[in-house]
């Protein structure tokens, strides 16, 4: 077989600069060419030089190939945050496919669905993943461990490299969102999407002297930004190889590798404003986005972090990742951040209903343009033409994305969101059709009706809570109901998608046209529950765990025998909770405690000192299943 060998031609000496015709690959070997020793991947004690990396996912792409991937496949990703992930990555894009990024933790029937509908022609996993493959009814596509893979193709080293070099207008990855009909929905994003988000842009100028963290899923978008800003620029990628990291985790990592660049949610940056401290003095730049910005914490951690920069930063994934980045000034005084202007080579502009732009400082829809634009939904065309549509401008005809999000922009082009168009919600950064989720409720024979709301409990808390309702011979068996229709709905959907608090109603309220009233579904009232504790009459140890996880849980009733994530508890609230710990004890606390022992009564006991080895090899037994569900609850969610 013959192959496209590199060359070093103006190219792949220009490598810094943005060009929207070139594919990604082309630039990561002009970094390995110029600078074969420097240290592209570190993920604890391995590592790999960019000489290393070009060689060796030059020979992956090269079996890619014998094993009939061509131009315009797609290969998908079961795989977590790794080295041999991104190896995985950079040897696709070089077979001229596209990988698709698939959560191990989401559930078999989300993985049957988006694997039906892209049809990978290989799939590489690690082996703990296989079993979750298995559950997938008629599956055929070939599935290759990924660690023998990379070795195999290694020992092989052909002396020809991977045919069918992508350009910049070729897909690089799918990545699957939530839809509002129920059905996810696959981003298809070309290579200039990416080489656009991350070159010759001013808000973020990294060099080959930067390091930059990788701690997210390679599920979540943002991921591509941590693993591209590194390799398109020659840095160093760090990788957070533990699952259920902590904030104090996340700091050691920053301050054992110096790490320059982190790019985070505002959940996640939260929590590191307010137990980091002054740790992680190495960082320059932090931008978090997906949600709204705190003043509070922007500015308090610049204060102990004066050396770097923070900026808010928006965009869906559509336009590859972001499209406006604001850089928050230390003296800012306004109650409210900016998500900023547009980044070069990207429009914005602000819409009223008829897809005419409105005037300066007018509401109205977020619609964008530019090289960042996705090409479109995987085999969703109708989706596509009604979402990419062409918007006759002050300037001219141009192809833009219409987001569904408010916002207004002034004469100097600052942007301000201002909400949704519709019922779409950002937790924690992530997208969430809170349609999709009715859709999976109402497919349950259990239930008459079903409905979610979205209850914003303060700056930094939301929750989705359930409304069903049964059908009528199931009437007066809540707990039972709520069990087994959440059970269900948890092997339908990510756990970042299960809601948080269930309300079983007799039925919904209507408005008078038929449909139903959301303004009359009521959150759940905090009234007491069974079990729950009184602060003063408990144990130091327990009265301390109550009211952290009710400041956590936005101040719900907890139950003392009741585990946090059967509470309503998600991945960012335990990190909370287990920093809080930390900090009010003054010692450092090993995250996996807060699974091992997952109610209140329990982990007070052990921190109190007061579960001897007996006791312990006695529950051992009885908390090895509800330890695997929690870890793998906590896998969904984590980011």
């Amino acid at each position: 077989m013959t192959g496209l060998a590199y060359t070093e031609t103006a190219e792949t000496q220009d490598i810094g600069h943005y060009d929207r015709d070139r594919g990604l690959p082309a630039i990561v070997h002009g970094h390995a060419l110029r600078n074969p020793a420097a240290t592209a991947l570190v993920f604890g004690n391995s590592q790999l030089s960019y000489g290393e990396l070009d060689t060796i996912s030059d020979a992956l792409a090269v079996m890619l190939q014998e094993r009939g991937v061509v131009r315009g496949d797609v290969v998908g990703l079961l795989l977590p945050r790794s080295l041999e992930t991104v190896v995985c990555m950079l040897a696709i894009l070089k077979a001229g496919a596209a990988y698709l990024p698939l959560d191990p933790a989401y559930p078999a029937e989300h993985l049957d669905y988006v694997i039906a509908e892209c049809a990978p022609k290989i799939i590489f996993a690690e082996t703990s993943s296989v079993p979750k493959l298995a559950l997938i009814p008629g599956l055929e596509t070939k599935t290759l461990d990924a660690r023998a893979a990379i070795a195999d193709a290694s020992a092989a080293r052909p002396a020809v490299q991977p045919a069918g070099q992508p350009c910049g207008c070729d897909a690089a990855y799918v990545m699957f969102t939530s839809g509002s009909t129920g059905r996810p929905k696959g981003v298809v994003v070309p290579h200039r999407g990416l080489s656009n988000l991350i070159l010759d842009q001013r808000h973020n100028i990294l060099t080959t002297k930067d390091v930059v963290l990788h701690a997210l899923t390679i599920s979540f978008d943002a991921s591509m930004l941590e693993i591209w800003s590194a390799l398109l620029n020659g840095c160093k990628l760090v990788g957070m190889l533990d699952v259920n990291f902590s904030v104090s985790r996340l700091c050691e990592l920053i301050e054992e590798h110096g790490v320059t660049f982190h790019a985070s949610t505002p959940g996640l940056f939260n929590l590191m404003a307010d137990y980091g401290q002054e740790r992680m003095q190495s960082l320059r730049h932090v931008i978090y986005g997906g949600d709204v910005g705190s003043v509070t914490h922007s500015l308090r951690f610049m204060q102990s972090h004066p050396n770097c920069r923070v900026s808010n930063v928006y965009g869906p994934t559509e336009a590859t990742v972001l499209v406006t980045a604001y850089s928050i000034p230390a003296d800012f005084k306004g109650s409210e951040l900016p998500i900023g202007k547009a980044i070069a080579h990207t429009e914005i502009r602000i819409l009223d209903d008829e897809l005419r732009e409105v005037a300066y400082g007018t509401e109205g829809q977020i619609a964008i343009g530019g090289d960042g634009l996705a090409l479109g939904y995987f085999n969703r065309p109708e989706l596509t033409r009604e979402r990419f549509v062409i918007v006759d401008t002050r300037d001219g005809p141009v192809r833009c994305y219409l987001t569904g999000d408010l916002g207004t922009m002034d004469a100097d082009g600052m942007v301000y969101f201002r909400g949704r168009r519709d019922r779409q919600v950002k937790i924690n950064g992530k997208r969430i059709e809170l349609d999709e989720i009715e859709t999976a409720l109402r497919s349950d024979t259990r239930l008459a009706e079903a409905a979610v709301v979205c209850q914003v409990m303060g700056p930094e808390l939301k929750q989705m809570i359930a409304y069903l309702c049964p059908r009528e011979d199931l009437r007066g068996r809540d707990q039972e109901l709520t069990r087994d229709v959440m059970a269900a709905l948890r092997g339908r959907l990510p756990a970042f998608m299960i809601p948080n608090s269930i309300v079983v109603i007799d039925e919904m309220p209507l408005t008078r046209s038929g449909k139903i009233d959301r303004s009359k579904l009521l959150a759940p009232p905090p009234e007491a529950v069974p079990g729950s504790l009184d602060l003063t009459a408990k144990s130091g140890g327990e009265a301390m765990l109550t009211r952290l996880w009710r400041e956590a849980l936005g101040n719900k009733p907890v139950d003392a025998d009741t585990n946090f994530f059967d509470l309503g508890g998600t991945s960012l609230q335990l990190m909370q909770v287990h920093a809080r710990i930390e900090a009010e004890l003054g010692r450092a606390i090993p995250v996996v405690l807060l699974f091992k022992h997952s109610t209140i009564r329990e982990l007070s006991r052990f921190l109190d000192g007061k579960l001897d080895s007996s006791a312990r090899g006695t529950a051992a037994a009885q908390r090895a299943e509800q330890q695997r569900n929690n870890m793998a609850r906590f896998r969904r969610n984590t980011k």
